[in-house]
């Protein structure tokens, strides 16, 4: 009997034991875990290697040399520490103008929003929908028309025509499939359209036209305002 009880005992205290032992380790595995993920360090998602991250009490520590390395930036030992010094970006603070040539505020104001408007049109023509589109193109037009009373530059009166050229040849399109004709004769030359109404829109976000877009009226604008070379004298 002494013997059984004895056998009792013992097995009970080993299993409390080892139910202690199984519980303590639990966490530490989990902590474990964490600060593996928490060696993973990344610096403009760039990782630092994790045999170089140090983790102490949940906080990451990354040696100075190391993050500055990371950082493309400079190091500069000093009494009590440390400098790290980066590089600040470069910056013309002067130059407020971009190159290329002027776009007159009113004449701004008067097409604001009309590349938006044929950009609209053009994704209602090219689904085919069923909408009757024709007095929007006629309010675009006579909306260009009107603004043409307040062109002032070369930069000016580029865009007016990129800008009609745009609506007139989407509004073609749009009368051509209404007729039946093939989306593909319908829709040729809708790339270079949209590039006009696109960069038009951005040199009035700018205020400014700037030379080198694929937009075929700008180019032979370009080429038009272009100086011609001397002519040599025998």
């Amino acid at each position: 009997m002494r013997w059984t009880l004895k056998w009792s005992v013992i097995f009970c205290v080993t299993s409390f034991v080892l139910t202690g032992i199984g519980a303590a380790q639990q966490p530490r595995a989990h902590e474990s875990a964490s600060a593996a993920a928490r060696k993973h360090v990344f610096v403009d998602g760039k990782p630092i290697p994790a045999d170089q991250v140090i983790v102490k009490d949940g906080v990451s520590y990354v040696d100075a040399s190391v993050l500055a390395q990371a950082l493309g930036a400079s190091v500069r030992p000093e009494e009590g520490g440390v400098i790290i010094h980066t590089e600040k970006a470069t910056c013309d603070c002067n130059k407020t103008q971009l190159e290329g040539q002027r776009i007159s505020e009113q004449f701004r104001s008067d097409v604001a929003g009309v590349a938006d408007e044929i950009e609209s049109l053009r994704a209602v023509v090219l689904k085919k929908e069923k909408v009757a589109l024709g007095p929007r193109f006629d309010a675009i037009d006579r909306k260009l028309t009107l603004s043409t009373v307040h062109v002032q530059t070369d930069a000016d009166m580029a865009v007016y025509y990129a800008l009609s050229y745009a609506n007139n040849s989407l509004a073609i399109t749009y009368y051509k499939q209404s007729r039946g004709v093939p989306a593909e004769d319908a829709q040729r030359n809708q790339l270079d359209s949209m590039m006009c109404a696109m960069e038009s829109k951005f040199a009035l976000m700018k205020g400014v036209l700037v030379p080198g877009g694929s937009c075929s009226v700008f180019k032979r604008m370009e080429a038009q305002l272009a100086p011609k070379p001397a002519e040599r004298s025998e």
